[in-house]
């Protein structure tokens, strides 16, 4: 097997190039969600913001939420409070999920 962009010989169990980091077909691809939004998650921590981003992003939420910690303290501490309170304002939250109905049997019962 040969890649496709430098042509160095990979290995059979080869996921990435070696000279050029491209990957082999090998390598399982994760399908990008297009028709995901960004909005607030209903049950976040304190507003959904993180929760939001992660889903959208398509990461775990302590992820962003441990980087929404580290920027409230680096490198302006206020800058990144601020630009939390704005997404929390003009983020849309997340449509209200209605149960299904229940619809009765055609039977009759007695």
């Amino acid at each position: 097997m040969f890649c496709t962009k430098c042509g160095s010989e990979l290995r059979e169990r080869d996921r990435f190039c070696a000279e050029c980091a491209t990957p082999t077909a090998r390598l399982p691809l994760v399908p990008i969600n297009r028709e995901a939004r960004l909005s607030r998650a209903r049950k976040g921590k304190i507003a959904g913001v993180c929760a939001g981003i992660a889903r959208y992003l398509q990461v775990d939420v302590t992820v962003v939420r441990i980087i929404a910690v580290i920027l409230l303290f680096w490198p302006v501490p206020f800058v990144a409070t601020i630009a939390y309170v704005i997404a929390w304002m003009v983020m849309p939250q997340d449509p209200v999920a209605l149960p299904e109905p229940m619809y009765r049997s055609s039977q009759i019962y007695t």
